[in-house]
Parts: C-alpha cells; structure tokens; sequence
C-alpha cells in the first residue's frame, strides 16, 4: 500500500527514527520603528536535536533590516555533531576557544555585529591525560571601515574572507596542564583603491600553561604570530581566606603602527587577526555611563595590566579593588615632513606619559544585603583617564610641541532593590558621572602659547546622569522608566534637531530636556517559556562594548520596540 508515492513501510520507519530524536529550541521576534529611521526587523528560530551520539542546531533568521549588520533572510547557522568514546567531530559553523584567545577565539556577538566563527570541520580526541584537536574551515568577517566606500554605522561594509587549518595538543596533570597550538591563516584582503585581492598567510603558533592549587592559581601564555608578531598574557590569583587578590599582565606586539594608521585595518595588512581576540586586562563595565566610555583595547600594540582585590568587607557586605594601567609599547615623531617615525624607546611596562597613549582606571564597588536580605545595594566609584588619540609631536633642540585627544571621567553608579514580600519589588538605579573629553595642545613656541585646552563640548565638563526606576511582580510582569541626560554635548548632538516624545515632554518642568533621552519598557511573562517586551522612547546614542570590541550605536529616537521570545 502506498501513501503519496511512498512505501507504508518507509513511512514507519521515518516515524520509528524521529520518535527517538529529542527537538528543542527557542524563537525570537524582533520590531523597531523611531523617527531618526532606526528601523529594523528581525526574526531568529535556533533548533537543536538529539539522536543517540548525535546531536545538530540550526539556526534561521529572517532580517530586513536588522539592528546591526546586513540582511539576512534563510539558513544563517548550522552545525552536525557526533561524540563516541574519546572522538568528537563537529561538522558546520563551529565557534572554538584555544587558551585564553592569543592564538583564536571565535565568538558570534549579535549585539556588536561581530562574528568570528568558521564553517567547517573539527575533530577531537581526549583521554584523561592527553586531548587532541584539528580543524580546517572557512571564515567571511564584516566590519565597518570609514576607508571604504558606503561606510554605514549599522550595515559593515567591508568583508575578509579567510580559510584555515589547524591544531591543538594538550597534556594534563594533577593540578595543572600544558597546551601547544598551531594554526595556518590564508587571508584574502581586498585595497578598496586599486580593486586587487592580496593573499596573506599568516602562522600563530601558541603554548599555555595552567596550574590550579588550593590557595593559588596561574596561567601564562604565549603567542607568535609569523616573524615579528607576539603576544605574552599572565594571571594570577592568591585565595587568602574568603579573600582573593589578583594580578594579570598583558604585552601585545603584533604590528607597529603610527597614530594615523593605528586602527585602519583596510589598508594596513598584517597585525592581529580579528579571531584573535585576546583578554582585555581591564575591568568590564556593564553599567550604562561606565560602558559608554571603555577603553578601545588594541591588540596590535598595548601591555599593561590590570590588579584586583575581592572578599568581604563585614557581614553580608563585600569589597571590590580594582586598578588597569596600559599604554603603547613606543612613542611616536612626527618628522621634518611631518611623517610619523617610531621612538627607539620600547617599553615592557606601561607608561604615563601622554604620548604613548596611556590609559588609567581605578574602581571600587561595596555590595551587599541588609533589613533582613529585603534590601540589596551596589555603590561603586570610578576615576578613568585615556589618551584616545595623538595629533601632533614635534621637536627639535629648542622647541616642542604635541596635541592629543583625552578624556578624563569620575562615575560614581549605584543599584538598590527592595523586596516587598515574595511577590513585588522596587528597583532603582541611578549613575552620576563628570566626564572632561577635549584636544590639549602643549608648545614652547612663542607664538602658540602652552598647555592650552578645547573641549569638545560646550562647556568644559559634561555632567551625566542615567536612572532607571522599576516594579516587577514576581513571576509575571515589570515596569522600567529609564532617564539618561546631559547638561552639554558634542556640537554635532546639539544641532541634531531633536524632537521631545511625550515623556521627556512631562519631565520637562523639571529641567531642560534638550539633551535627554527617555524611554519605558513593560515585560510580561505570558508564560514559563514565553516573554514579551513593548517599549516606548528614545535611547541615547554612543559606544557599546562587548569581548573587548567597542563600535557606535546611534540613538533610537521616539519610537517603539516590540520583542518576543519564546522556547520550546
């Protein structure tokens, strides 16, 4: 008997075979529409299945156009897994992680646009002293580049294509374990200006060291890129008691490039890959003013490092110490012809002196519980300096003269949440920040004058302010008004003609709303698997971090947001 042209036996055994596959998954929907065109639309279902040995994710999205990136409309993600006994073979988009991210890292951050991950394939073999890997695929990176034509905030305009091969050993021991690493880049870089593809290969090679004790831990490694790149990254941490103090250094040297050139990866070819995405050695904010001014690591060409302190100050209160330092490895001088030649100094530490762009954090967070664990606090501190960029540096037996770009910011952000029985809860959060960012000139010429200073803004400090207000009901909804507010800005902003929704509107008989951005959010919990979320506002444009990369988002101006997420 046939059904549809099909054997019934078939059918049976199709069924058999899909009754043993075990289907999960989640959906995610997508809308925004503001008056400033930040408009977008997209829709991801991510599938995973299990059957025996094997496992597989699809992912498809459905993007036109998305928050950030190029459009997308169909299969963007797969991968076919099969584990038995030791071996392991990933087949499809894989997304590995060697050491500590030296020698390769590949990530897939949606809310950057940064995808370093390959298609192809990876074979693993373990046992419970030796583990092997080896892979071989092919990577497309999009960035966005001002060099190139169409240069766009939200849609990269700039695409590398790579193919690759390699490998990784490791051996481990009782408290510790040793990893060599090898891998093969052939990199297609397109020049904008002469429209010719140039070929790159490149070779990292990689060894780490881990070591795990009961009071202590560390780990070092080291990374070699073709004949004069390299990359040293050190950690480590001494538990005394409840208390941990730690320690971690970083000396990247992977290409030397002039103030002009330093993060012009379109016509700069060598230097750090982009999979190469090393530790940041700095503290990573995720409050909303401390974020927007984070220091832009390079990996090409800074060491520094970052030293910490944790444990508890008293009951149910704890202390965070944290201090980053990082500067390049030389200073740069500008010529008679005004090209820029590297200084013969090279340091091993990071420097304070402003031409080698030094930057500097100090942070400090109490948090804790009081009232009976109802009331849950977090007050920090930060003081941040960085030299964003050099101008000008000049000199000659008599005169001198050099300009830079800094920025200097004290941020003091805060977070309370009060229970109110089992059900309800009030949070506040509230940030202060004075932020000085501005070109300061130094010249013995007499005519120039010295030391002089223009800020960027109108007046020589900005004052920040964000807060954020919220209910939620416990398990089913909650309510958010989020404030972000200036009393000055950059030229461009404030000759943005901005239009006032209606809640910057209401909020307007208390201060000047010009430089404010408003916005509330509703979630509802529709179910244990289903979340909805509606917003209605502005948000304010600037610098988002994620892994240590930084790029702009601009603002969303009165609009609306609507998202779902759902899984199964």
């Amino acid at each position: 008997m046939n059904f549809l042209g099909r054997p019934l036996w078939a059918i049976m055994l199709v069924s058999v075979g899909f009754g043993q596959i075990s289907i999960s998954g989640n959906a995610y929907v997508g809308y925004g529409k503001s008056t400033n065109d930040f408009n977008f639309s997209e829709d991801r279902v991510d599938l995973n299945g299990y059957w025996n040995n094997w496992t597989g994710w699809l992912q498809f999205e459905l993007a036109d156009p998305p928050q950030l990136g190029r459009d997308v409309k169909g299969l963007r993600k797969f991968r076919v897994e099969y584990s038995k006994n030791s071996y392991t073979i990933k087949f499809g988009d894989l997304y590995e992680f060697w050491g500590k991210g030296l020698v390769m890292n590949m990530v897939d951050d949606q809310a950057i646009n940064f995808d370093t991950g390959i298609r192809g394939i990876l074979v693993s073999w373990s046992n419970d002293k030796y583990y092997y890997d080896a892979l071989g695929g092919t990577q497309e990176i999009w960035r966005s580049s001002n060099q190139v034509v169409g240069f766009d905030d939200r849609v990269p305009n700039y695409g590398i294509d790579n193919k690759m091969v390699g490998g990784r050993a490791g051996m481990m021991f009782d408290q510790s374990f040793i990893e060599f690493q090898l891998l093969n880049v052939n990199e297609d870089h397109p020049n904008p200006g002469t429209k010719i593809t140039e070929n790159i290969s490149h070779k990292l090679y990689g060894i780490n060291f881990n070591y795990f004790g009961k009071s202590s831990d560390f780990s070092i490694e080291l990374a070699k890129k073709d004949r004069n790149g390299s990359g040293i990254y050190g950690d480590g941490n001494i538990y005394l008691g409840p208390w941990s103090i730690g320690l971690s250094y970083k000396n990247y040297l992977f290409a030397s490039l002039s103030p002009y050139e330093r993060w012009d990866f379109v016509n700069n070819t060598g230097g750090a890959l982009t999979l190469q995405q090393m530790p940041t050695v700095f503290k990573e904010h995720n409050t909303s003013l401390l974020g927007k001014i984070t220091h832009i690591i390079d990996y090409n060409d800074e060491l520094g490092f970052h030293l910490r302190a944790e444990g508890p100050l008293f009951a149910e209160t704890m202390l965070a110490i944290h201090y980053s330092q990082s500067s390049r490895h030389n200073e740069w001088v500008m010529d008679q012809n005004w090209e820029w030649e590297k200084s013969e100094s090279k340091k091993i530490h990071p420097s304070t002196d402003p031409l080698y762009n030094p930057f500097k954090e100090y942070f400090a967070e109490i948090n804790g519980y009081a009232l009976d664990n109802k009331f849950y606090y977090v007050i920090g501190y930060a003081r941040t300096e960085d030299v964003v960029d050099i101008y000008l540096n000049r000199a000659s037996d008599v005169y001198r003269s050099y300009s830079y770009e800094f920025l200097e910011a004290k941020t003091i952000p805060t977070h309370f949440t009060y229970r109110l029985g089992n059900l309800y809860s009030i949070d506040i959060l509230f940030e202060y920040q004075e932020k000085k960012k501005g070109v300061k000139l130094f010249s013995n010429y007499p005519e120039l004058g010295q030391d002089l200073f223009d800020s960027l803004y109108l007046n020589d400090k900005q004052i920040n302010r964000f807060i954020s207000l919220g209910v939620a009901k416990s398990p089913r909804w909650s309510a958010t008004l989020s404030v972000d507010y200036s009393n000055t800005d950059e030229r461009i902003v404030i000759d943005n003609d901005r239009k006032n929704n209606a809640i910057e509107k209401a909020l307007d008989t208390l201060w000047d709303t010009s430089l404010t951005w408003a916005n509330f959010e509703m979630v509802f919990n529709v179910n244990q698997k289903t979340r909805l979320s509606l917003s209605y506002g502005s948000q304010r444009g600037g610098v988002f971090c994620s892994n240590g990369v930084c790029r702009y988002i601009q603002p969303f101006e009165n609009g609306y947001k609507l998202g779902i997420i759902s899984s199964f």
